[in-house]
């Protein structure tokens, strides 16, 4: 056999190996997308191979946390967590980093779905790119991540269908606090629509890198505090506590940026930036000249 012909077999053998290891490896999308009524991810208890995301938020502390997305599905089934067992699982992993993954079990974990980085899988991270922009977060209505109801002995969400949006970058817009002190560890707060009372969703401030320690809340939550924008993780939790069942999504802030107070150009305050806005500075231009 002819080098020439030795070499071209050689790099397409090299081709169609790394090829086969790519088909192998699964997107987000495939781990997270499921039709199943309880929001249950098809690969719960496997063992998988993760083509991973952008790490969008990373939460320090003896089981440290990574949030990955994957920008390519930015309607919904795009994200997922990942938990490292060791505290120096992820010493060298920043905000922006594209990781992929091996041999990680999938777990349903208190209704969000995981990815567990335990060492008895002998699992292993990739980073594949650096300085990647983050997903910007997604515009949801409040309806479609709204807060639990109440029953007897029971905080329940009417759906899942919030689910597709677990573990993303979303946000919510004209909203203000109207109460505080829900949720399993009451510290959830509710962010009620300026435009619809009926519409309430809940949110909490728990793995917000800008807290104050010993604050339950960011210092800028208050009863009434009016934002054009809350954005944040979305987060589900199941449980229960002292007879109390839950079953609800919180949008979780991970910084000081996740509240947008006022809108720049926001001329006519209703929070958004619209014609309407233009038309005041249509009207108003040039004066004083």
């Amino acid at each position: 056999m002819g080098k020439k012909v030795l070499t071209a077999v050689i790099i397409l053998t090299v081709v169609i190996l790394f090829k086969n290891v790519q088909a192998d490896l699964l997107s987000i999308y495939e781990i997270q997308y499921t039709t199943d009524p309880n929001g249950m991810s098809p690969q719960n208890g496997n063992i998988v191979d993760c083509a991973g995301g952008i790490v969008t938020h990373i939460r320090s502390g003896g089981r440290p946390r990574l949030v990955i997305q994957d920008p390519n599905h930015s309607d919904g089934w795009s994200a997922v967590q990942v938990k490292g067992w060791t505290s120096d699982a992820f010493n060298n992993i920043v905000i922006g980093d594209w990781i992929s993954l091996t041999n990680v079990l999938v777990e349903e974990n208190k209704g969000t779905t995981f990815l567990q980085y335990q060492t008895e899988n002998d699992p292993n991270l990739t980073i594949v790119s650096r300085d990647n922009s983050i997903p910007r977060p997604l515009v949801v209505k409040i309806d479609e991540i709204s807060a639990p109801i109440e029953g007897i002995d029971a905080w329940i969400v009417p759906d899942q269908t919030a689910e597709k949006y677990e573990s993303m970058m979303i946000k919510v817009t004209n909203v203000h606090v109207s109460n505080t002190g829900y949720g399993k560890a009451f510290d959830n707060y509710a962010l009620m629509s300026n435009n619809d009372p009926n519409l309430v969703c809940w949110a909490s401030d728990y793995m917000n890198a800008d807290k104050e320690k010993g604050l339950i809340y960011h210092s800028i939550v208050e009863i009434d505090q009016d934002f054009c924008g809350v954005a944040g993780i979305l987060e589900q939790y199941t449980g229960d506590s002292d007879g109390i069942f839950y079953d609800y999504y919180q949008l979780l802030t991970t910084n000081t940026k996740a509240f947008t107070i006022e809108q720049i150009a926001d001329l006519d305050g209703d929070c958004d930036v619209d014609f309407a806005d233009f038309s005041i500075f249509v009207e108003h231009w040039l004066e004083g000249k």
